[in-house]
């Protein structure tokens, strides 16, 4: 089965995730030791070669998900290199995660998986930056019951 060639809207789509992924690995590597970082160019480079958006898009959470471990003045630096490069806004993509969270807390139960994944990658902000610890244990909770 051929695969259906990509739209002019999705190759730019991932091309501008190939450059972001690229930009913040070099930052990991900057700010820290990161060993791992040519292996994950490696496949960053290889992925956008492909032109699967589906694969790019879980890179792209995968290596945003690392810059949780980031110390606070490391994740500071990274965000503020993201918004002059890219126009990447990450407290606006925190408020966004925090109303749907909300939403969901309000509710009481997770009506998808998608709902699901959104409590958790909340639950692990929550835990790197260590805020609001109440808030976080609302979400666990959640997340164990269900």
């Amino acid at each position: 089965m051929m695969k259906k060639p990509l739209s002019a809207g999705e190759v730019e789509a991932v091309n501008n995730l190939r450059e972001r992924l690229i930009a913040m690995l070099g930052f990991f590597e900057n700010a820290q030791e990161f060993r791992r970082a040519p292996r994950f160019r490696a496949l960053v480079e290889e992925t956008a070669a492909r032109g699967s958006l589906r694969a790019m898009r879980l890179l792209a959470r995968e290596i945003d998900d690392m810059a949780n471990a980031l110390q606070p003045h490391e994740r500071e630096g990274l965000e503020a290199m993201l918004r002059s490069r890219f126009a990447i806004d990450k407290e606006t993509e925190r408020a966004e995660l925090r109303r749907r969270v909300a939403l969901v807390l309000k509710r009481g139960t997770i009506a998808s998986e998608t709902e699901r994944r959104h409590l958790e990658d909340y639950a692990e902000m929550l835990e790197s930056i260590g805020e609001d610890q109440s808030e976080l244990r609302a979400v666990r909770s959640l997340l164990d019951r269900s």
